[in-house]
């Protein structure tokens, strides 16, 4: 019994090392840094409201078994193609950025179907050809942008773009600026939609999850007859977030430090649907025929075959919903911060979402939501963290600039190859097992 435990222990101290070393780091970064609570929460609330539906992009890819899909960089770029139209039309406001979505979803289904077929092409391989052609769509980008418009493309716009004297000495605009400011209307356009205080909101989400959970088990136990562990089981998710719930607002009646950290904590509620409504849209993808298809391709594609799925139908799917996923999160991402980095913004988009979905726990074969969110919490407190905790220790922010660049890279080559010790260790206890058997199957003739 007690190896039982402490075997389990051990399995979930494994499982779960990356989140653990991070909460650890983050924790330690807060300390050193001596910021207060207020600061912290405001500060994360802000960079998971930017930054949750581009990490939420690469869930279907992992499903699909395609790994890590760095390519969103693609879906990244339609964004920011759909807001510099905007800006050039001066289409503003959530109008504008409706608008800039559907620009951007039409473009990126077009870059992920292009996406799709290549990854059918290279089988195995899809996170260092997904990579590999995000640096060449960065430069074909720069490309248009940079010498096309204005020339090849006729386009003229003193407000964004760039602009020379020609030998007769009239004003020819060639390329666009390097960073590009949104309309007053547009930035924070669905940020500012509408704000609520958290202190305020608590209460009713506090209330929403719990009628959620009581509704699923009474469905699961009333018109499924499934038994109360197994309905647990299955409101894990809303039955955890309830009681965290519950928790934080007992202590906001009781702890005065916790009611003062939280106090001046507002929450985009439009943003915050947003979130959820593309969060709800893959769960829902993921109970589909298609999200049934999804995961039967990325356990084994030679079985999928056999049950008349059309693999690479399938994985082109999974790439376009992710491209055009990663477009929307990209527009959300830029309109909180107010312009658009026009050669920049969306370099680093593809390694960064990846980074932050692995400190989640996730891996390259399997990604929840619990991840996603978990991910993107511990990866922005020590982003933004990291430099202040390096002026107090070494009085110099440089420093934890670098360790935040260094930081990136590490937790992807950390975690693949945490996967792959675990899938040689697993392959081991397999091979161990079959032998038993056959020794036990020996033995019984």
């Amino acid at each position: 019994m007690e190896n039982k435990k402490r075997n389990k222990v051990l399995d979930f101290l494994q499982g779960n090392m990356v989140p653990i070393l991070f909460t650890v780091l983050c924790l330690a970064s807060i300390k050193i840094s001596g910021q207060n609570a207020g600061y912290v929460i405001t500060e994360t609330v802000s960079r998971v409201g930017r930054n949750a539906i581009l990490i939420v992009s690469l869930i279907l890819p992992v499903l699909c078994g395609m790994g890590l899909n760095f390519s969103i960089v693609l879906g990244a770029m339609a964004g920011e193609i759909g807001l510099i139209l905007i800006t050039h039309w001066s289409y503003d406001g959530l109008k504008g950025i409706i608008l800039a979505g559907i620009i951007a979803t039409v473009l990126s289904i077009v870059l992920g179907t292009l996406t799709g077929i290549l990854f059918n092409k290279v089988k195995g391989q899809e996170m260092i050809t997904g990579m590999i052609l995000g640096f060449f769509a960065v430069g074909v980008y720069d490309l248009i942008f940079i010498f096309m418009v204005g020339s090849v493309i006729p386009m003229v716009n003193p407000e964004i773009m760039l602009n020379s004297q020609n030998e007769a000495g009239e004003t020819i605009y060639v390329g666009l600026r390097n960073t590009i400011d949104f309309h007053a209307e547009t930035k924070y356009a669905v940020d500012n939609a509408w704000k609520v205080m958290f202190v305020k909101l608590l209460p009713w989400l506090l209330a929403a999850f719990a009628a959620v959970t009581v509704c699923i088990l009474a469905y699961k136990i009333v018109k499924k007859k499934s038994d109360i562990k197994e309905a647990l089981f299955t409101t894990k998710g809303f039955l955890t977030a309830t009681i965290l719930l519950a928790v934080l607002q007992i202590l906001m009646k009781t702890v005065k430090s916790v009611q003062k950290a939280f106090f001046i904590v507002q929450i985009p509620m439009l943003t915050a649907i947003v979130i959820a409504v593309v969060c709800l849209l893959v769960v829902f993808i993921t109970k589909t025929k298609l999200g049934q298809d999804i995961r039967t391709v990325g356990m084994n594609m030679q079985v999928a075959t056999a049950a008349g799925i059309n693999v690479d139908k399938t994985r082109i799917v999974a790439t376009v919903l992710s491209t055009v996923i990663a477009s929307w999160g990209q527009i959300i991402f830029l309109q909180n911060i107010g312009n658009v980095q026009t050669f920049n913004s969306h370099e680093q988009v593809g390694t960064y979402a990846v980074a932050a979905l692995l400190v989640g726990g996730a891996s390259i074969d399997k990604a929840t939501m619990g991840q996603v969110f978990s991910g993107t919490i511990l990866f922005h407190i020590l982003f933004f963290m990291t430099p202040l905790a390096g002026k107090v220790l070494f009085n110099d922010p440089q420093l934890g600039e670098y360790f935040r660049v260094f930081l990136c890279y590490g937790i992807i080559a950390v975690s693949l190859i945490l996967y792959a010790w675990k899938k040689v260790a697993a392959d081991k206890r397999r091979i161990e097992e079959e032998n038993r058997q056959q020794l036990a199957e020996l033995d019984a003739k």
